[in-house]
Formats: C-alpha cells, structure tokens, sequence
C-alpha cells in the first residue's frame, strides 16, 4: 500500500462507528462480507458440538442440503439398526425369505426402516428377546426422529425470507453534472416487500498513527427507502464534494481497499414479518464509467410488465471522456 496516499486522505464525510465489524485491519480478513451476504468470519474455541448449531443449520441452509442431510440421516440409522439385527441373527425372526447373507442383511434393512417408520408390513415378525427389545428401541427413535423432522420442516416453511437478487457489479456512472455509485436489487419471489429500507456504508483501509485502520463511513443515497420493490431498484450514492468517494480513481479503490457493505431490510406481507439481507461491493466489482441496461419491460400486448431478473447486472460501458 501506498502510505502517502492514505496520509493525504482526509474525508468530509463523518465516520460511521456503529458498524458492529472492528477496525483491527490485522485481525481481519480483507473482504469483510461475502457477495451472498455472510460475515467472513468463522468461530472457534467453543466444543464442537456447539459449534454445530445442528438446528439452526437445518432451518437456515438450502432445501437440497437439507434433503440430503436428511436422507443421509434416515440411512444411516435405519443402516446401525440393521447391524445390530444382522449381528443377533436372523434366525430369531420370523417369515425371512433370503438364500444368502446379503438377502438377509437386505431382509433386516428393510425390517428396520419399517419399524422406524411404523409403518409395519406384518411379513418379518421378531421373535427373540433382543431383537423385540431393539425394534423397540427403534420404534422410539422413530417416534422422536419424525417429531424433530417435522418440526425442521415447519420453521423452514414458518420462515421468512427475502429473496433478493443484487446486480453483481457496482457502477460508477454519471449523475446529474457529477458521478454516483449505483448498484440494484430486484425480488426474486412473486410475493410483495413493502417499506424496503437500505443501508450502505464504505470501507476502507488508511494509514494514521503509523498503522493501517479500518475506517467506515455511512453514504448519502438518493433514496435511502421506497414503498414497494416491484421492480428493480437501482440504489444511488451521489459521489459529491460531501462523499467519502469524492476524488477516487480505481487505483485509489484498490489501495484503500473499498468495500462497500450493503443492508436492506422490508416488511413481507406473506409471513407478516421483517426480512433483511445484506450483500457487499469488493473494489474489485467496481466498474468505473457504465451504465446499466434496462431490465424491464412492456409485455407485447401492453398489459404487463416484465422484470427480467437474468438482465439485472447488464450493463454498458460509456464512451471515455476527453
């Protein structure tokens, strides 16, 4: 980094210090937030069990790793109980069609995911003692496994969540006689968000007391909060004498190492709850001098709208100013 640089910096704009994130630039990795809005921060020093948080991991990731889990789970399980029928023997069942070892290991798997079920087909019956006693056992499992499962299922249904798509790159455009930094956002579901507020605020990394500190600055938009997102929304920070950006190049971006850390929060109607997300700008999605396309759209018969979501980060690049 250049050092004189960072010593020349002097902004109008008033440090914003209710960021929640530190300013320890060495205790901290470069990007503070990932584009699909997580902290990059992982925690450590806890058992790892806690560490865990199996069910707020269950509830939070996405449907297909939660069916796999699940999946994975309902295998494994009913895959021990057929271990230990198989390990007892056979014998002490009752109704075993199978002429090898596999066939029988095949007929108590079976057993066992229909104990675990209950749903009980009724041809393979136990007849020993501890294999009464493990499907016994299994019955609980089974009991108490679906009760958690469906339990999941409902705070994942019971959950609000805003589905919200961000263009990929930040523009520096022109904007009335001056330059602004636009970014937009779109709803990616067919359920309404009303009350949509952002948040925006730019880091950036300079040089005072002979170290290197992380400063935050809060950006003016011109338009901070809208009734409804219906459409895209292109978010606008006017890059003027009072902007922590006033005078920036792209080189100066990389070496202050600009990231900007984006908020937005709304009231879904569907759930009756506030939702938010939050996504960042690294210095590197920055693209100086464009302008972004159109991205949506009269239907041909004139009686809709079409918002194309997969044109929401086309873009132009404008002719170079003399």
């Amino acid at each position: 980094m250049n050092k004189n640089v960072f010593q020349k910096f002097q902004p109008k704009a008033k440090e914003f210090t209710d960021s929640g994130l530190s300013n320890q630039v060495s205790n901290q990795s470069k990007r503070l937030i990932n584009p699909d809005g997580t902290f990059n921060i992982r925690r450590t020093g806890r058992h790892p069990l806690h560490e865990l948080s199996i069910a707020h991991s269950l509830i939070s990731m996405s449907w297909p790793r939660y069916l796999l889990w699940v999946s994975g789970f309902y295998i494994t399980v009913n895959l021990i109980f057929a271990l230990a029928y198989y390990w007892i023997g056979m014998e002490d069942f009752m109704g075993v069609v199978a002429s090898n070892k596999l066939e029988e290991f095949r007929e108590a798997f079976f057993f066992s995911a229909q104990t675990l079920t209950t749903v009980g087909f009724g041809r393979l019956n136990p007849l020993g003692f501890w294999v009464n006693a493990i499907s016994t056992l299994e019955a609980l499992v089974g009991l108490l496994t679906f009760a958690i499962v469906t339990g999941l299922m409902y705070g994942r249904f019971a959950r609000a969540v805003a589905h919200l798509i961000f263009s990929t790159n930040a523009l520096i455009s022109p904007y009335k006689d001056i330059n602004a930094l636009m970014f937009r956002v779109a709803n990616a579901k067919n359920n309404d968000m009303s009350d949509v507020e952002v948040q925006v605020l730019l880091s950036l990394v300079v040089f005072e007391d002979n170290r290197f500190i992380r400063r935050y600055y809060g950006l003016e938009l011109e338009r901070k909060s809208i009734n409804a997102l219906s459409l895209s929304w292109t978010i606008v920070h006017p890059i003027d004498e009072k902007s922590p950006l006033y005078g920036f190049t792209p080189q100066m971006c990389e070496e202050f190492e600009a990231e900007i850390l984006v908020t937005i929060k709304g009231f879904d109607p569907t759930f009756s709850q506030t939702v938010q997300t939050r996504t960042s700008y690294h210095y590197s999605s920055f693209v100086w001098n464009a302008k972004f396309r159109p991205a949506f759209r009269r239907s041909e018969d004139g009686h809709d709208t079409i918002l194309a979501l997969n044109e929401l980060s086309h873009y132009d690049l404008l002719p170079a100013k003399n």
